[in-house]
């Protein structure tokens, strides 16, 4: 047990890096140590994403699927989708919802990895813009997917006219 290390990795990252849903101080010193505290070798988020492994793959060619694997491209990716796959299991967090939304349209290791993405790029935008993330609620993420519909609908019936 290292005593302050919550403060410790405060004032190594400058943001507090917990705020993120599953994000620990022992996941955080995890990815401390993989990815560094010097994020300006990653231009933008969709770099760190690729680099984590979380993006994802375009296994097509014409009209034919090519069956691939995921590899691991780094640990840090590996940790993001751990962070994911507790997730999957979260009844108040948004990003759990939209996991089991997926998954229940694709297979888990799709959702896990597009949740592990989502994670990484918060990640990412608190380490470099500053940008805190704020954790909007099961409820939240429900209305918005009702409004989304309700929208769809509406476009849907004014073009039948």
């Amino acid at each position: 047990m290292i005593t302050g290390l919550h403060q410790k990795l405060l004032n190594i990252y400058g943001a507090d890096a917990s705020c993120i849903p599953g994000i620990t101080d022992y996941t955080l010193l995890k990815l401390l140590g993989e990815v560094g505290a010097d994020m300006s070798r990653f231009p933008t988020a969709k770099h760190f994403v690729s680099w984590c492994g979380l993006c994802p793959g375009h296994n097509q060619s014409g009209l034919k699927n090519r069956k691939s694997k995921m590899n691991n491209h780094s640990n840090a990716g590996q940790t993001f989708r751990e962070i994911a796959q507790a997730l999957l299991n979260s009844k108040y967090v948004a990003t759990g919802a939209f996991i089991r939304k997926l998954k229940s349209r694709k297979n888990a290791r799709i959702a896990i990895k597009a949740g592990a993405r989502k994670i990484a790029e918060a990640f990412y935008n608190l380490l470099t813009k500053g940008t805190q993330y704020v954790e909007q609620g099961i409820a939240k993420y429900e209305q918005q997917l009702k409004q989304r519909e309700q929208n769809y609908l509406q476009k849907l019936a004014l073009k039948q006219d």
